[in-house]
């Protein structure tokens, strides 16, 4: 067991350059409000401090190995950031040469190839700057969201969030910060590849649901702090719901 798990963790450390996998999320733990991290998820999922070259780290993630996604991306909305981010193909991997190894316990690329997924990701670029929008681009931040789910439905959701918060902070004079927890449901039921385009099929869990928890902390007057969260399941004809939490 040991050795495995040795061998998981030298496996996401050389899939990308952000991945630090560690023991506790101690070394990133203010990205979660009162440095409490979720609790009732995988006991093997594995704990990420995700950062760039440097020792900065920019948000937290809890990686399923089993099921080859994020259970979790833990973040902190920066409202200075522009909302027009775009996309990129540039993911973090390392060379083709090692792909072959490193697919044995994480998602590659070629996954999502002719599946009708993206890569969805759980920390959305648009909320991070500069470098830290670059850290997000890596596949143990993203998920299989079907196309038109993510980007219809997820997408509008994020845009009014990032709308919402903006306001309230700017209400504020800035003087609050936002915890944010994007996650997933995994659904053992749904894998890419699809069976018939790929050499290795249905390696990938597709989550069920695809789910966010908000928590404004006033840093003055505890009567402006609020939380809230909302759910949709991974599909286009779904909208999404919203929750309200303690």
């Amino acid at each position: 067991m040991f050795v495995l798990g040795l061998f998981t963790c030298i496996v996401l450390r050389a899939f990308s350059a952000q991945a630090k996998v560690v023991v506790s999320f101690d070394d990133c733990k203010g990205f979660f409000y009162k440095d409490t991290e979720p609790g009732g998820m995988d006991q093997n999922a594995k704990k990420i401090c995700q950062k760039l070259e440097s020792d900065h780290y920019y948000y937290a993630t809890l990686y399923s190995v089993h099921g080859r996604i994020p259970l979790y991306s833990a973040y902190i909305f920066d409202p200075e950031c522009s909302s027009t981010a775009g996309r990129t193909e540039n993911w973090h991997i390392e060379p083709q040469t090692l792909i072959r190894k490193l697919e044995k316990k994480q998602s590659i690329s070629s996954d999502y190839s002719d599946s009708g997924y993206d890569h969805g990701l759980l920390n959305p670029n648009s909320f991070q700057c500069d470098e830290g929008r670059i850290a997000t681009f890596t596949l143990t931040n993203a998920a299989p969201m079907d196309e038109s789910f993510n980007r219809i439905h997820w997408k509008n959701w994020e845009r009014a969030l990032r709308s919402f918060l903006r306001s309230k902070l700017d209400s504020h004079g800035g003087s609050a910060t936002v915890y944010i927890v994007t996650g997933t449901v995994p659904d053992d039921d749904v894998r890419i590849p699809l069976k018939g385009t790929s050499e290795d099929p249905e390696r990938v869990t597709v989550p069920s649901h695809i789910w966010t928890a908000v928590c404004y902390k006033h840093h003055l007057n505890d009567t402006n702090s609020f939380s809230f969260g909302y759910i949709g399941k991974n599909q286009l004809s779904e909208t999404l719901s919203m929750l309200t939490l303690k």
